[in-house]
């Protein structure tokens, strides 16, 4: 391995359109790969995969093949074995840790024609070079940053905190950036996906490497998560169950909604521990960072406050309710919700419980 920074632009960004059309220019297929003389690509492809799974966005963006050819042919290869391996965790981890790539090299570059020719070029943002109000250097249409600073928490992301002039939203070269590692993420998911749909069956060797790669799966992930103590899933609200089904399947979710899971499942009677086991689905997943937030939410760290769930308004606000509130009956609080549920529940299991008994003693 070399430092990427000795690499072309199309090999350290293979998103890039030129990237595309150099790698179909050399004309390889899947058996292509079956030839010694390709090794160093299938072996590049598996190291890219295996070191997402080790490191995540945490990964070395210095770090790349010792040649164009090798690191630019590898990366369609990495997406397709990702792909082959049907484990969605893996298939975001790839993700995030490539996306993580592209945005610590793109700071560290500091090249404002690079990160405009992305934007525009390749997902089509409605970008422009301005710097009227420093430290701001780029506009950006209203529609595209409402479309893409939504999921963000953080305070200064909010609309209102921003300097908007004829529809057109200031923004720092840092945070343009840090739109574009979302939609570069969701790009390799979406290649994954259509690779998931399209490519047929793999030479051995490729399944070989496959296989290879599974193995690497940490042995902490679990698919199906049940709980064990306290909270009954089936008395949830919508919102809840929503957010819980994407943490499980690997999936990244706002802020707000990380904390609103967490305090809805502690005051639901949910242990800190199996909390924390169902963020480790995510492909972002750092165990000391969970711990402390979930303690913290549930009054075991600092202030020692025990968070209450969200209102109902502050999740329409955040854009996570269901159908506007219509399937819970236009509620005030999720737990509202929930111990209303719990109720019909145990009167449910009460009336099962009395009818076995009859038929039991009916019987004898």
């Amino acid at each position: 391995m070399v430092l990427a920074d000795r690499l072309s632009i199309k090999a350290k960004y293979p998103f890039l359109p030129e990237a595309k059309q150099a790698f179909l220019s050399l004309g390889f297929d899947l058996e292509s790969f079956r030839d010694p003389f390709t090794k160093p690509i299938v072996d590049r492809a598996s190291s890219r995969i295996i070191d997402a799974l080790l490191y995540g966005e945490n990964i070395n963006p210095n770090v790349a093949a010792e040649d164009d050819l090798t690191e630019l042919a590898s990366f369609p290869l990495a997406i397709i074995l990702a792909a082959k391996t049907g484990d969605k965790y893996l298939q975001r981890r790839f993700a995030l840790a490539e996306a993580s790539i592209a945005y610590k090299r793109l700071n560290m570059e500091g090249d404002p024609e690079l990160v405009l020719r992305i934007a525009r070029e390749v997902f089509r943002i409605h970008v422009e070079y301005d710097d009227t109000y420093p430290p701001y250097s780029y506009t950006i249409g209203l529609v595209d940053y409402l479309k893409s600073a939504s999921k963000f928490n953080d305070p200064a992301w909010k609309l209102v905190n921003r300097i908007v002039v004829r529809g057109r939203v200031y923004i720092e070269s840092r945070e343009l950036i840090r739109l574009l590692r979302d939609k570069i993420e969701r790009y390799i998911l979406e290649n994954i996906e259509k690779a998931e749909k399209e490519v047929g069956k793999l030479p051995e060797n490729l399944e070989e490497v496959v296989n290879n790669i599974k193995n690497k799966l940490p042995e902490r992930r679990i698919e199906d998560l049940t709980l064990r103590d306290g909270s009954r899933p089936e008395a949830w609200p919508p919102c809840m169950k929503s957010i819980y089904s994407k943490l499980t399947s690997g999936e990244s979710v706002s802020h707000f909604a990380n904390f609103m899971i967490a305090a809805f499942l502690i005051n639901t009677g949910v242990p800190t521990e199996e909390i924390i086991s169902i963020y480790s689905q995510r492909s972002d997943f750092n165990e000391r960072i969970a711990r402390y937030q979930v303690e913290h939410i549930a009054g075991m760290r600092g202030s020692r406050t025990k968070y209450i769930t969200p209102s109902c308004g502050k999740i329409k606000t955040n854009g996570l309710c269901i159908e506007d509130g219509r399937l819970c009956g236009n509620i005030k609080n999720p737990m509202i919700y929930y111990k209303k549920k719990i109720r019909e529940l145990r009167k449910i299991d009460k009336d099962k419980t009395q009818q076995a008994g009859e038929h039991g003693q009916s019987s004898s």
